[in-house]
């Protein structure tokens, strides 16, 4: 099983969208046995999915439940789901306190047990730096960094790499970007010259963008607000063939 962890500190770049239609485009298009897994307190992801959120990656991380008692079912026969809901801030507090076993590790101990039932495990997060994060990008074979091209969101991709050099040498980890991956993109002068002072920075940016489109948020809102993918609504507009090629580059 692949893990791939879609991040940035700043909300509000895309990361849910990209995410969840990434699952169910591979779901289809590649034919592969999904783990979703919502690490983001709002649920955006989980309501998306119309999970039961009555367990949910909470009781993974405070209650030593298994991934296949917490694992449920979704719409689609070929994504299964790991919820979310608000009980994630509390529990980032409670396993912060918890000094009898390491606490930086349970998700991805937690998934070895179901890494052979899945081809790809894909983990959506949220604008935090807290412990639930740590242990999804610790879990993470793959971490993208989701970015819009304005100054704050890049921010938050340096402002990322900061906490995870620290966790790095504090930690003795090895938790790298692969790279990030633009949404929402115009091509501008200023946007290319975001492009060079991120790959100055050592940051490897996808040449594979989502492309701003007038119409793409509304052709998501509508996605959303029915319960669909972008791939069952309108298959052919701009952000759901940008987002086959980038799985194209990433997966093969």
């Amino acid at each position: 099983m692949k893990t791939i962890g879609f991040i940035n500190w700043k909300g509000g770049v895309g990361k849910t969208s990209i995410s969840t239609n990434m699952a169910y485009a591979l779901s289809e298009g590649w034919d592969a046995k999904i783990l979703f897994v919502d690490n983001d307190k709002q649920g955006n992801a989980s309501s998306w999915f119309n999970a039961d959120c009555e367990h949910t990656l909470t009781d993974i991380l405070l209650n030593n439940a298994t991934a296949k008692e917490i694992i449920q079912k979704t719409r689609y026969a070929n994504i299964d789901l790991i919820a979310a809901d608000a009980d994630l801030l509390d529990a980032n507090f409670t396993v912060l306190k918890n000094q009898t076993k390491r606490q930086d590790n349970i998700l991805k101990n937690a998934l070895e047990e179901v890494k052979n039932e899945y081809d790809i495990c894909i983990i959506d997060n949220p604008p935090d730096s807290n412990i639930t994060v740590l242990n999804a990008m610790e879990a993470a074979d793959d971490i993208i960094a989701v970015s819009t091209i304005d100054r704050y969101s890049l921010n938050g991709i340096y402002q990322l790499q900061n906490e995870i050099d620290n966790y790095n040498e504090l930690l003795g980890l090895k938790i790298a970007v692969k790279g990030v991956l633009l949404n929402r993109f115009t091509s501008t002068v200023q946007s290319y010259a975001a492009i060079d002072k991120l790959e100055t920075s050592g940051f490897h940016v996808f040449d594979t963008h989502i492309r701003e489109v007038r119409s793409t948020k509304n052709q998501l809102e509508i996605a959303i607000n029915s319960g669909k993918s972008i791939y069952e609504t309108v298959p052919n507009c701009a952000f759901a063939r940008d987002l086959i090629k980038f799985i194209e580059k990433l997966i093969g």
